[in-house]
Parts: structure tokens; C-alpha cells; sequence
């Protein structure tokens, strides 16, 4: 099943959040449609156009933006840039587009963006179609930057060099929080390559030649992002979205998740998936990039499921 078409944005723009940060927006698609809004993963990689690809453009107002501090939004800061701020903008942007519900959809870091502003804002909430799920508890980032984590286990050799023989994953976190900071340029950058290889590892099964998005700042910016957040765990209580989601058990969600996520435990996924009587889709012997066939199929099926059972309880109502 391809995905649908490459477009072109009808509404691009930059809207002003507050705290100096200013987020980038573009509008897809059907400007009447079903709205649908995209938080892209990270933190810190910012919207990417080909997420819109899932969502028929005929059907779909489909919303794309850049959190803060990422992609296009200015200014690059770690000030004011906390979860709470990013569930705030989120809201924000909805009301400034005159939508009263819409639908969500993230994979990774967006997937847990999505669940945590749906937990608080459910009334403005159709449904969620959420891909490699990450639930930000202590225990998912000990999978991702331990010794006994996933990637640790299953490349040992490069986990050895990303991690500096350090004991555990607060103490990595700590360690590239000091060195991506350094006023040295050239060692920040070589900081964030390492970063941003051993994230290629996880989402990837093999590391990147090219070790950054788009140019090296870009990749200084999204580790320097990624680190300020984890150490933070992500702003949150421990299992905040599993002790809150119960809240979220009416609204149709569909999990789209590879067995052999590196980054982000299917276990947890599941269990979530199973107490909000969710649509699970398990797609064995995949991992955690989209850069998969069955995966891209999978997530375009679920948004053309998606509108279909939405219209029809529209129609109900």
C-alpha cells in the first residue's frame, strides 16, 4: 500500500507561543477536512513533510509544526522549553486554528506527546494513531543508555564507545549534558555525532554516515534537545501516562509498533495498549524506523481506518 502523494502546504507560518519562542506551522491538504495534527518525534527533529503522506489529503486537514526550539521554530533554547510547554503550545495552536477536536498522531518522542496532552485535554481529543510508542519512564531510558539496555546488549562494541565506560544512564545523560555545552564548537560537535550515531543504532540497526538531519548544528541542536529532556525525565513523574491513561479508554487509538524496537519497549506498549482496549498492530521483524515498507503501510491503513470509524460515529452522533 503506497503512501499518498507528496504536496504541498496551503498555510505556512510561524505563530508566537510565548516565553520569545515562536513555533513553525504548516497546513496540508483539505483546509474543511477532519483535522489531524502530527508531533514529530526526538525531542528535537522537527517536522518532516513526508509524515503528512499517511493522511489522505482529500479527507484530512492535516497539521504539521516544529516544537519549540526544533526545526524552523526559533529561538534554538533550552529555556523555557519543558514538556509542559510543549503540551501548552499544543493547545494553543489548536484554538488559534478554530478547532474544537482533533485527531493525534506521533511516532517515538510524538507518540508520547500526544498520549500526555490527550490525558489532559481529552475533551479536545477524536483519537490517536500513536507509532512506536515511548512511555518516558525511568525503565525506557535504563533500555536505551544502559549497560543493560537493548542497543547495549546487541552492539556492545559501539555502546562501549558511546558510553565512555560510564555506569549508568543518568550518568551518560550527565556526561553529554557537560560536553554538548562546552564552548568549544568542535568538541560540542564531535559530542553530538556520537549522540546522534548511537540514536542511528537504535532507530536504524546500523550506524549513519550521515550523522545529522540536515547540517552539524541542526545535529548539535536535536542532541543538545534530546539530553535536556532525558536527564529531566522528559518533565514528568515516573509512569505518569500509564497511572493517567485510563482516562483515554473511550477514545479510538490505534498502536502501530515493530517487535524489535530497539528504542522503544514493545512490552509497555503493549500492556498500555491492552488496559485502554486500543487497536494493537504488531509488525514482527521490524524495528523502530518507519523507513520500512510494512510499517509505512501500516500506518497509512490505520489512517484511513481511522476516518472511517470517526465519520461514522460522527454520523451516529
Amino acid at each position: 500500500m503506497p503512501l499518498y502523494p507528496n504536496i504541498t502546504p496551503y498555510h505556512d507560518f510561524h505563530l508566537s507561543v510565548g516565553d520569545g519562542h515562536q513555533i513553525h506551522v504548516q497546513e496540508y491538504g483539505n483546509p474543511n477536512g477532519l483535522p489531524v495534527v502530527i508531533c514529530h518525534g526526538g525531542p528535537g527533529v522537527g517536522l518532516h513533510a513526508d509524515n503528512c503522506r499517511f493522511f489522505d489529503p482529500t479527507r484530512y486537514r492535516i497539521i504539521l509544526y516544529s516544537q519549540r526550539g526544533c526545526g524552523l521554530s526559533t529561538p534554538h533554547h533550552l529555556i523555557a522549553n519543558e514538556t509542559a510547554d510543549l503540551i501548552k503550545d499544543l493547545d494553543y495552536l489548536r484554538a488559534y486554528l478554530g478547532i474544537t477536536k482533533w485527531l493525534l498522531s506521533g511516532a517515538s518522542w510524538g507518540a508520547t506527546l500526544c498520549l500526555l496532552y490527550a490525558i489532559k485535554h481529552t475533551e479536545h481529543v477524536f483519537g490517536l494513531i500513536l507509532r512506536g510508542t515511548f512511555l518516558a519512564a525511568h525503565a525506557d531510558l535504563e533500555w536505551l543508555y544502559s549497560s543493560q539496555g537493548a542497543g547495549a546488549q546487541f552492539y556492545p562494541e559501539l555502546y562501549a564507545k558511546f558510553s565512555h565506560d560510564l555506569p549508568d544512564a543518568m550518568s551518560i545523560l550527565a556526561f553529554y549534558e557537560q560536553q554538548l555545552a562546552s564552548e568549544n564548537q568542535i568538541s560540542a560537535s564531535r559530542f553530538a555525532k556520537l549522540w546522534c550515531q548511537w540514536e542511528a543504532v537504535l532507530s536504524q540497526g546500523k550506524q549513519s554516515l550521515q550523522w545529522t538531519l540536515s547540517c552539524p548544528q541542526h545535529g548539535l541542536n536535536m542532541a543538545r534537545l534530546m539530553v535536556h529532556y532525558f536527564i529531566n525525565h522528559c518533565f514528568i513523574d515516573d509512569n505518569h501516562i500509564a497511572q493517567h491513561g485510563d482516562c483515554l479508554s473511550h477514545l479510538p487509538i490505534w498502536f502501530i509498533h515493530g517487535r524489535q524496537d530497539l528504542v522503544c519497549r514493545f512490552s509497555v506498549a503493549q500492556r498500555l495498549a491492552s488496559s485502554l482496549n486500543s487497536q494493537l498492530l504488531i509488525l514482527d521483524g521490524v524495528g523502530h524506523g518507519v523507513d520500512n515498507q510494512v510499517y509505512l503501510a501500516a500506518a497509512r491503513r490505520a489512517a484511513d481506518l481511522m476516518y472511517i470509524k470517526l465519520t461514522r460515529n460522527k454520523c451516529k452522533d
